[in-house]
């Protein structure tokens, strides 16, 4: 349950001070992309494509604004997830606003988070940690360096959310059940899943994992979008916004699609928010659509 302390003002964030730490992991994090991104040119060419595919009333001019602001904030995302490890719940609170108008998180009902690749996803994971603690179980995709697994593994899990591996959750579905909500970052490339949404999402054919929908339907549980902006350099809010209310029957792909509708329309307030360097669109819909 949300507590007075998620409630900051937008006077209150701006005044939250940069830590020498924070100032030089930015300034490290910038020189890596420098030289990855600028120098190495690292999917250049996938982010070029991506904007193009996206965005085709922009101006050549304009995408390359958005893709250079782009490589900016993620050299700052770089910065920030490092940053997890010293950040305590006092300052995630003044960095990460909560707004909550429909009070989901005061309810007692069920509820299945999803989320997009927009802004700070790893912030915006430990700040519902600091909402709902263990009762939020977070689905996520292993990674497979084992040094990589535990270093995301402690950052993620540091506020007391208890984190789930994709591929066990069939073994792990009785154990859980007790769990309020489930939290998943949705707008991967479903490769494995057999069940995929298909929707034009930013001007072209987009398959979506059902995995959100499934498992709401499965826990008669409430789907509810997690949007999040940036107001500040380490500084966003995130305004939790209900996709399917209290026992409603939708037809299939319906809560799919209403997530789909909800991030398009936050990436096309802020393109450079997005997670451009994805190969998003590898899979086609000739592969087989389900419609």
């Amino acid at each position: 349950m949300a507590d007075d302390a998620s409630v900051v003002t937008h006077s209150d964030q701006q005044r939250v001070p940069e830590t020498l730490g924070l100032r030089l992991r930015y300034a490290l994090a910038a020189l890596v992309f420098f030289l990855g991104y600028r120098l190495f040119g690292l999917r250049r060419a996938v982010i070029r494509d991506n904007l193009v595919r996206s965005f085709p009333q922009f101006t050549a001019a304009e995408r390359s604004r958005v893709r250079v602001d782009f490589v900016r904030r993620q050299s700052e995302l770089l910065a920030e997830l490092d940053y997890s490890r010293a950040l305590t719940a006092d300052e995630l609170r003044r960095r990460v606003r909560v707004a909550d108008p429909q009070g989901v998180l005061a309810a007692s009902d069920r509820i299945v988070l999803v989320a997009g690749h927009q802004c700070n996803f790893e912030w915006l994971l430990l700040r519902m940690s600091l909402e709902m603690g263990p009762a939020m179980v977070c689905v996520y995709k292993q990674m497979k360096a084992n040094w990589a697994e535990n270093y995301f593994r402690e950052i993620r899990s540091k506020f007391g959310a208890v984190l789930l591996p994709s591929t066990q959750i069939r073994q792990q579905l009785r154990s859980i059940r007790s769990a309020r909500a489930f939290g998943l970052v949705a707008d991967q490339v479903p490769r494995t899943s057999p069940e995929r949404h298909w929707t034009r999402f930013l001007h072209q054919d987009t398959a979506f994992f059902m995995g959100p929908e499934r498992m709401a339907r499965l826990l008669r549980a409430r789907t509810v979008y997690l949007s999040m902006r940036r107001t500040g350099r380490g500084l966003y809010e995130v305004v939790i916004e209900p996709l399917t209310a209290v026992g409603e029957r939708l037809a299939d792909g319906e809560a799919t699609e209403r997530y789909a509708r909800a991030l398009e329309r936050d990436i096309n307030a802020d393109p450079a928010g997005w997670w451009w360097s994805h190969k998003r669109w590898k899979k086609l819909k000739e592969e087989g659509a389900r419609g």
